[in-house]
């Protein structure tokens, strides 16, 4: 099996890194793609680099476009979530497809980009089996930390950010590290905070009753990134910060005192780092995601990109602004998350989607998405987490408790 962490220029024979993409039809799917074929690209002319061979695909329900990646690639592992299609040989379909996948199929790497918490049992059995992870998707580490980096660490195998904020904090590590670093590993001495930028969305200017009743589309039209739909919503009540928060806290083992987060319209500065002398470093990039995703790829390396790149000679300003918890009250609850462990994750990521659904499906108002969430909080009772199972106990619970409140609400949700 080929190291994902063997530097690609210190050898003499080129090496293959094997890659299944979980989520493959999803945006970060679809740019990781895009990284793979242009890092063979280069490794055409440099015969000492690695080359990547994507030998799985996963995705939820759009076959067909599964079926042109498929052909492009070459790939004859696919699996479907939910599909038309009888299972066969090659193809796997249902719930439990993208862990058969996993299973059944030989790899290095596997990409998690997969939406919600319905990809998290292929990326714990990946970590199970000591498979590097490229990790997209939040809401595994979110709902069920504790078991994914004990796992994680017991088996040796590495999880490499793909989020812009936790790739930008993950470099910064890196220089204030003696050796090589790759989460999850121990803390680099010194280091007093590490902060993520948001973009604030696009109603980062407007007042909570003016967003309160804000329509869907106005929601989608994000300034700065292109994203899917469910992480728009978000970007916009700035849960997707609230769970990087809690993503960042396993990750690189930081406890909620040392964790903040900041508005940063331009989304150029992606992460800081500050030190225990005073000194911060930040890290700065185009808003591309497949910058992230490289660097996740190419680890340790360094190597020519396929992102946007970054002009600073054209930046005019770089701003910075403190969050209003009355505004975005998902900070917050997000801290709340991180220090009372046990399955407050699970909840609030669960209690987050479920309101989420309601939203996009107008059962309920913007500005209620986080009253649902807070209220789950609220009157839910945090248990253990031991094994996926109290995983799935706490996120059934969640999501029955905002369905029956967006079912009560009529026009107030208490």
């Amino acid at each position: 099996m080929s190291s994902h962490t063997v530097n690609p220029n210190s050898g003499t024979t080129q090496s293959l890194c094997r890659v299944i993409i979980l989520g493959s039809t999803g945006s970060v799917g679809v740019q990781s793609i895009e990284v793979i074929n242009h890092l063979n690209d280069l490794s055409k002319s440099n015969p000492e680099m690695r080359r990547f061979q994507v030998v799985g695909l996963a995705a939820r329900s759009k076959q067909e476009e599964l079926f042109v990646q498929a052909n492009e690639l070459g790939v004859e592992n696919l699996a479907l979530c939910e599909a038309s299609i009888p299972t066969s040989e090659n193809i796997r379909v249902g719930q439990d497809a993208a862990l058969k996948l996993i299973q059944e199929v030989e790899c290095d790497l596997v990409v998690g980009a997969v939406v919600g918490i319905a990809g998290l049992d292929a990326i714990l059995e990946s970590l199970e089996r000591g498979i590097d992870v490229a990790l997209a998707n939040k809401e595994t580490l979110v709902a069920a930390g504790s078991l994914v980096i004990e796992v994680a660490r017991r088996s040796g195998a590495k999880i490499f950010p793909v989020d812009s904020e936790h790739a930008g904090v993950w470099q910064c590590l890196q220089s204030l590290a003696h050796d090589l670093y790759a989460p999850p590993s121990k803390m680099p001495s010194g280091v007093r905070k590490i902060v993520l930028t948001a973009s604030g969305g696009p109603f980062r200017d407007q007042s909570r009753e003016e967003i309160y009743n804000a329509q869907v589309a106005d929601a989608l039209n994000h300034p700065n990134w292109s994203m899917g739909i469910k992480v728009t919503i978000d970007s916009a009540t700035l849960m997707n910060k609230a769970l990087e928060l809690i993503e960042a806290h396993w990750l690189f083992g930081i406890g909620a005192d040392q964790l903040d987060a900041v508005i940063h319209p331009q989304s150029i500065v992606h992460a800081f780092v500050e030190s225990d002398d005073g000194s911060i470093m930040a890290q700065l990039g185009a808003p591309d995601m497949k910058s992230p995703i490289q660097h996740a790829f190419s680890w340790p390396a360094k190597l020519a990109g396929c992102a946007s790149k970054l002009d600073i000679t054209k930046l005019s300003n770089l701003d910075f602004v403190e969050i209003d918890s009355v505004r975005f009250p998902a900070i917050e609850l997000a801290m709340k998350a991180i220090r009372v462990g046990k399955s407050a994750g699970a909840v609030l990521n669960a209690a987050n989607e479920e309101a989420v659904n309601a939203y996009l499906q107008g059962n309920i108002c913007f500005g209620q998405i986080d009253e649902c969430v807070c209220s789950a909080m609220d009157n839910i009772e945090f248990q253990a987490i031991n094994n996926l199972e109290d995983v799935y106990r706490a996120d059934m619970q969640a999501r029955a408790y905002v369905t029956n409140l967006c079912i009560k609400k009529a026009e107030h949700i208490p």
